[in-house]
């Protein structure tokens, strides 16, 4: 089904005017979709999920609209390099509206004022060191951002905004810029040396080909029928109890172990969602096996913990160190791994490369436009008062897990990603404690946990993803990252607009603005309670490292080993994974069947049906969540 990229035509333009117009168009309508239904109403979080369903579901729309197009003026017609141009552009720009990035910035920049109580004493921890051009102070403005029953669109209301919005904008911008030229100078080795599968672009590349042959296909379509009917009927359920229901998600089976030290196990789902089936499908088999294998090898970790009665150390089992540790190696790993394409790229950075004309940019143009956002973040980062040592510290980190991240999603394509207990703030506070770093560089680093918070939505895979995409597509490279850019840019403004809009109108206090408090929270734990290094999250650092280095190299040195180390450092966050952990087994059981008794010509019958399951739930699943964000009203959510 899934057809072979071939790099030998010469690309077309792809990315026209119209397609990227169109885009800009979409971006405020999918941008308020996602503020309202995650920030207000807090359901079904597209933004949590690897693929996310708003966008497909405005391809879709714009499938059909093209159809139509196609029929009566067949000129006029979008091809697939401009629906999936427009596919790109709607997806950075709904990452950076996500539950982990913009919906953690917004609430942040006054978060710190308003909260303000006697009891938490934020005003004489740290008022003095927060910067003023990053926050919002002004009483009168506040006021009705929190209360609601007003507008943004005054010059009172909003001139206390423009400079900080300005000032992020332009310090998202330039993270995002730097993950480009890293993606410039990463593509050639992982998309066409390695080969990676970039599972999560397969569904929106099938549902663009010219053909239209997914929509041909019966399989899919019993595959739609079936997640869609699940989601129906469950839909009606939720608004008439008296209709009946499929329960994909009741099941639980961690209540029933109640004696020690099974009891350790603690919340474990056996839930079946169709779109969960879907991607996992849609991974390499090794992948998909890695993932639930090493989901419950942490579950085996605890219960073990428990007998062995480790369970009363403070934070064992240390999954947040380990994972930390286990993304690192994956990042070193796989940078370690093109060593030679990097090394030569380097050798001969001030000269032109073969292969040079056909990349994004020239090799030598994504170091310097690397080196300069570098220089750019150390000094926005000095004038916030964050000292040299702990900004090259800090985004070192971040960088190595952004890295991390999109190698995860570019060779296993997992359903979600969340790193929650991941981040450069945890590594630091733990590997040097909070009493060596002076106040004004922890509170920066407070600040810096609104695009850090979980790593859900991060960035890197859907740029990663993007030239996966304009590969397949044949599109112009070189134009794909002037429209990445742009769509950055419009989608940090479309997110200040669409959260101002919200809170203005609906109230700040009737809203989930507690995303702000954790970046106030976090300072004000620094600052009060100030800590050495934590030697056994040091510890368990080391260990996640070593061992995900050894799963890393067994697997280099014998190809049937079946232990993907990303699925140890994926499968470690028991909550987000926990959804969908029982759905990639099952969808890992029949793919290995299928394979098993039909071979790949089997597989390439059976693929259509998990597609349109994944379609099929985000059509009608997704459906719902609109219809509550135009209603109000209470209805299914077919994800948390």
């Amino acid at each position: 089904m899934i057809e072979k990229t071939t790099y030998n035509q010469k690309p077309h333009a792809g990315i026209t005017l119209r397609a990227v117009l169109l885009a800009l168009a979409l971006m405020p309508i999918n941008t308020y979709f996602i503020i309202t239904n995650e920030v207000k109403y807090i359901g079904t979080l597209a933004t949590t999920m690897s693929l996310i369903y708003n966008v497909i579901i405005s391809l879709t729309v714009l499938i059909i609209v093209n159809a139509l197009i196609k029929r009566f003026l067949p000129r006029l017609a979008l091809h697939q390099g401009e629906l999936m141009t427009i596919y790109m552009m709607l997806s950075l720009s709904s990452a950076i509206a996500g539950h982990d990035v913009g919906q953690t910035v917004v609430p942040t920049l006054s978060h710190g004022f308003w909260f303000a109580t006697p009891e938490n004493e934020w005003k004489a921890l740290f008022w003095r060191y927060l910067p003023a051009w990053l926050t919002v102070n002004d009483p009168l403005s506040l006021l009705d951002f929190y209360e609601g029953q007003s507008t943004p669109y005054t010059q009172a209301h909003l001139r206390p905004w423009i400079r900080p919005i300005l000032m992020w904008t332009l310090l998202l911008t330039v993270l995002i810029w730097i993950m480009i030229c890293m993606d410039a100078i990463l593509r050639r080795q992982w998309v066409i040396r390695e080969r990676l599968a970039y599972p999560i672009v397969q569904l929106p590349l099938e549902m663009t080909r010219s053909e239209g042959s997914i929509f041909k296909s019966k399989m899919m379509w019993l595959g739609f029928a079936v997640a869609g009917g699940i989601d129906l009927i469950n839909g009606l359920h939720v608004l008439f109890p008296a209709f009946p229901e499929i329960p994909v998600r009741k099941a639980e089976i961690g209540q029933f172990f109640t004696e020690k030290p099974w009891n350790a196990i603690g919340w474990t789902p056996l839930y079946t969602l169709p779109f969960g089936l879907g991607l996992g499908f849609l991974m390499p088999l090794e992948m998909s096996f890695s993932l639930w294998f090493f989901f419950l090898f942490w579950k085996a970790e605890r219960i073990l913990g428990r007998a062995m009665g480790l369970a009363s150390f403070p934070g064992f089992p240390y999954e947040g160190p380990q994972s930390i540790g286990a993304f690192f190696a994956i990042a070193c790993f796989a940078l370690y791994g093109g060593r030679r394409y990097f090394i030569s790229i380097l050798k001969n950075l001030w000269r032109d490369q073969p292969g040079e004309a056909d990349e994004p940019m020239k090799y030598r143009w994504a170091v310097l436009g690397l080196t300069g956002g570098v220089i750019f973040l150390l000094v926005f980062s000095h004038y916030g008062g964050m000292t040299l040592w702990m900004t090259c510290l800090y985004f070192f980190t971040y960088y190595l897990l952004a890295i991390a991240v999109g190698r995860i999603r570019a060779e296993v394509g997992p359903p979600t990603n969340e790193m929650f207990l991941v981040n450069p703030r945890l590594f630091i506070t733990d590997a040097i404690g909070t009493r060596r770093i002076p106040p004004p560089s922890l509170v920066m680093m407070g600040f810096y946990y609104t695009f850090n918070r979980g790593y859900r939505a991060h960035p890197m895979p859907h740029t990663l993803e993007a030239f996966k995409v304009a590969d397949a597509t044949q599109m112009a490279h070189r134009r794909l990252i002037g429209v990445m850019v742009l769509a950055t840019v419009a989608g940090i403004l479309t997110t200040f607009w669409a959260y101002l809009t919200l809170a203005y109108t609906s109230g700040g206090d009737n809203i989930n603005v507690g995303l702000g408090n954790g970046a106030y929270a976090n300072m004000r734990n620094w600052l009060y309670n100030p800590t050495e290094t934590n030697v056994p999250s040091v510890l368990f650092m080391a260990v996640g490292f070593l061992f995900t280095g050894f799963l890393w190299t067994i697997r280099t040195r014998f190809p049937l080993w079946p232990f993907h180390p990303a699925g140890y450092a994926i499968a470690s966050s028991p909550w987000t994974f926990g959804w969908v952990w029982f759905s990639v087994f099952i969808s890992w059981a029949i793919k290995a069947t299928v394979l098993k008794v039909g071979g790949i010509r089997l597989y390439r019958k059976t693929l259509p049906f998990f597609l349109g399951l994944l379609f099929g739930e985000y059509i009608v699943g997704g459906g719902w969540v609109l219809i509550r964000v135009f209603w109000g009203i209470e209805v299914y959510s077919f994800y948390r």
